[in-house]
């Protein structure tokens, strides 16, 4: 995973002194307002990314906080629904993401990508790969 970066820290807030450990994954290799270059690549990356997550929220920023991060978002929810062996639609979890924030996934290139993601997934699933 040559495109993706992990960085430890910990954060402190100045007025009380509590701090919280974090882990900050970064995916280097994704254009602003485009698509990365490998699915597979993405797909690792968020695997990695669920898995270097286990208690605590999850923060999720682009530049903008709407293209790149909409559809990471996208496909971290398609991931706990096929996890769950619950039915999925993109185009309402699109829908939905949409509702909270305006402009989540910015171009069809990017909204292609997340069915992209999602087909090649399934597909590894059902070859048994």
């Amino acid at each position: 995973m040559g495109t993706t970066c992990l960085h430890p820290g910990r954060l402190q807030q100045s007025l009380t002194g509590t701090s919280h450990f974090v882990k900050h994954v970064q995916f280097t290799n994704w254009p602003d307002h485009g698509t990365p270059a490998s699915v597979d690549g993405f797909i690792k990356y968020v695997r990695f990314a669920r898995k270097s997550h286990l208690t605590g929220p999850i923060l999720v920023h682009c530049s903008a906080g709407v293209g790149r991060t909409g559809v990471f978002l996208c496909v971290d929810v398609v991931f706990c629904a096929i996890e769950k062996n619950f039915p999925f639609n993109i185009r309402n979890i699109v829908a939905q993401m949409r509702e909270q924030r305006y402009g989540m996934i910015q171009t069809k290139e990017q909204y292609f990508f997340c069915y992209k993601v999602v087909l090649e997934v399934l597909q590894k699933l059902l070859t048994f790969d």
